[in-house]
């Protein structure tokens, strides 16, 4: 893998890490419900953000330390494990974002 494509790669985590602190912005500044819940999914959305980040980052220094083939590819595993870790914990806090909001309007 080329470095630029492992540079977009590592961007692409970034911009993903950026869903889940926008949700905590809008947290909040939408007052419903407790403050408690709202300043727990906040806190949720910015952990799964850090995750997110991490995953990313863990990614690329796998990348970076993995050998390569007979024809100077690098070869590494497919990141199958770390989407889809992050799609679960992502749609997790937003069922429970949706569920905190509809019951506190």
């Amino acid at each position: 893998m080329r470095a630029a494509t492992r540079e977009r790669t590592e961007l692409a985590w970034e911009r993903s890490a950026l869903g889940p602190l926008a949700a905590a912005g809008l947290l909040l500044f939408k007052h419903v419900g407790p403050t408690l819940g709202r300043v727990l999914l906040v806190a949720a959305n910015v952990l799964l953000a850090l995750v997110i980040i991490w995953l990313g980052r863990r990614r690329d220094r796998r990348i970076r330390s993995h050998g390569t083939d007979s024809s100077g590819r690098i070869t590494v595993s497919d990141a199958t494990r770390e989407v889809v870790s992050a799609a679960v914990a992502a749609t997790a806090i937003a069922l429970g974002t949706a569920v905190f909001i509809g019951f506190g309007t």
